[in-house]
């Protein structure tokens, strides 16, 4: 199959957490099984000019309709550091930041237009690519949009939708509707409207042709008014296209055994190693 995939973060190059480790491992383990993959990113501050990186331009400049404008999407073109075939879109204003989703503890006030800009721009690369994707994986609520633009557009691609961690919704005021230049009827409870605003990820649990979340034990735990972050109910009734998928862990590079920040390593098989790990742990935090 041709599987694009589609995140805002990919270890070790944009990296916050378990979704940029999930990039790194999931799309080489596809490739590896003899799939077509790649992988689209944003063009983060550095990475354009990354010696190891070494992107180059593809010569494809995409228009994309953001409310009353069209701003342009630059794709460079690269190998990830997995192997995998690399497409960073590039647009500075959006993406030539010191981090990745806010500063100082508060989100940038512009990230609604920011990652609508790149999910748009997702779709219209799909649209170029040549054999044409099979599967568009999208992860969490900053791609979460592709799969509404997919089932608007009738575009002949099937989406996947990975919730990581669903109490990150990408929820926004009412007028940014307008950025997406979706329909009126899509901001209404059959879309991407929650409780009078914008919730992409919400759009994406609706429209996305499959769900998958990091275990069988999170794919339960989302449909309860406990863990469910209020959409508990919107899971529930997408339950039949629900799958729970547990996270690997790449032992290339969580292994302890070849962990140089570690005092000194150890293995299954010889742990008496790991009581140094231990004893540092508690000296550093006076435990």
């Amino acid at each position: 199959m041709r599987i694009v995939f589609a995140a805002s973060e990919l270890m070790p190059l944009a990296h916050t957490g378990g979704l940029g480790d999930v990039l790194q491992g999931l799309p080489a383990a596809l490739a590896a099984r003899g799939h077509d993959v790649s992988i689209c990113l944003p063009c983060y501050r550095g990475l354009r000019e990354d010696a190891a990186l070494k992107p180059q331009p593809t010569g494809v400049e995409i228009q994309v309709p953001i409310g009353g404008k069209r701003v342009p999407a630059e794709i460079l073109q690269a190998t990830a550091p997995n192997g995998v075939q690399l497409f960073l879109i590039r647009r500075d204003e959006s993406f030539d930041r010191s981090t990745l989703y806010g500063t100082d503890g508060r989100a940038y006030e512009d990230n609604a237009e920011r990652f609508i800009f790149f999910s748009k721009a997702v779709v219209e690369l799909a649209r170029r690519i040549n054999p044409a994707p099979d599967v568009l994986h999208v992860h969490d609520w900053q791609t979460a949009l592709v799969p509404v633009l997919v089932r608007e557009r009738r575009l002949p691609f099937r989406t996947v939708l990975t919730v990581h961690h669903l109490a990150y919704q990408g929820s926004f005021w009412a007028p940014d509707f307008a950025l997406l230049n979706l329909p009126g009827e899509y901001f209404t409870a059959r879309g991407v409207e929650f409780y009078g605003q914008v919730n992409l990820l919400k759009g994406g649990l609706l429209f996305a042709d499959r769900i998958t979340t990091v275990s069988q034990r999170y794919a339960g735990e989302i449909q309860t008014p406990a863990f469910g972050a209020g959409l508990d109910a919107v899971v529930r009734e997408q339950a039949q296209k629900l799958t729970g998928i547990e996270n690997g862990v790449d032992d290339s590079v969580w292994n302890p055994a070849n962990d140089s920040l570690l005092p000194q390593p150890f293995g299954a098989s010889s742990l008496d190693a790991k009581r140094a790990s231990r004893d540092a742990l508690l000296e550093k935090f006076e435990l």
